[in-house]
């Protein structure tokens, strides 16, 4: 049985002709549908509704591609791409998203609804970078960007890619909540990229450290359903530094500077 498409694919289908191809003399390109050799097609577009998902390797390249589409479901709904060379995740540092709330992340590369030629462009784009594991002046300038919100008292979001309007979200508590979501976000997508940078680590352990500064100095009420998104951000920080060497910067956020100093002059002893 064929797919369904949805009300607004059958609509706009026909401004869509193009598709993602790959031939070991020219890459990964574009094509129109109509010219494209047909062994080099790797993915047309489509509007099929409800969720799909589609996976290529290309061995001489150590790339994979999975491309993943959840149309017709309001906020719920959702495009995207996933991008690994050798294993490790290729990330996306655009921040024309960085304001959308749902479905917008560092690990995927993310468009609007039916944006095919735009998600291609960013998978042939992203797939030129030469070296995953080191830090590039987009990562730096996203590390920034949330570095920049825990300064403001209020931000302008979108939940998802479909809403046009921003809504205002205002309180240093609701603006920390937002940045624990990006900083939990980026430093997943920082694990599964394999990044060793010494530079990128350190911007994004002094990101860490202006998070957890600010949560101590505003008011949390542990009541609120809403914490739990602080206390996810709090486990991946802890994983980040200890990864790093970091862990008794973390730990000293919540131990007494007096009781940490008596405890460096113990003396341990194996037993």
């Amino acid at each position: 049985m064929g797919r369904t498409n949805t009300a607004i694919w059958e609509e706009i289908k026909s401004e869509h002709t193009i598709c993602l191809c790959y031939s070991e003399s020219k890459g990964l390109y574009v094509s129109s549908i109509y010219f494209a050799p047909e062994e080099d097609i790797l993915f047309l577009p489509h509007g099929y509704k409800g969720f799909w998902e589609r996976e290529v390797q290309i061995p001489k390249d150590n790339l994979s591609i999975k491309i993943k589409t959840n149309f017709g479901y309001g906020s719920m709904t959702y495009m995207k791409a996933i991008v690994e060379r050798d294993g490790k995740r290729l990330l996306d540092f655009d921040k024309s998203k960085f304001f959308v709330l749902n479905n917008s992340s560092v690990m995927t590369l993310d468009v609007e609804h039916y944006a095919w030629k735009k998600l291609f462009e960013k998978i042939i784009s992203i797939s030129k970078e030469s070296d995953s594991t080191q830090c590039s002046s987009s990562s730096i300038s996203y590390i920034e960007e949330i570095d920049n919100i825990l300064s403001k008292k209020e931000i302008f979001i979108k939940s998802s890619f479909i809403q046009e309007k921003t809504v205002k979200w205002s309180g240093e508590y609701i603006v920390a909540l937002f940045a624990a979501k990006k900083i939990e976000d980026l430093i997943k997508g920082c694990q599964l990229a394999s990044i060793t940078d010494e530079y990128f680590i350190d911007k994004t352990n002094e990101l860490c450290h202006k998070w957890l500064q600010k949560i101590q100095s505003i008011n949390i009420d542990l009541r609120d359903n809403r914490t739990t998104q602080l206390s996810d951000c709090l486990f991946a920080i802890h994983d980040f530094m200890i990864r790093n060497g970091k862990g008794l910067e973390f730990v000293g956020y919540f131990i007494p500077k007096t009781k940490m100093a008596s405890r460096t002059n113990i003396d341990f002893v194996n037993i």
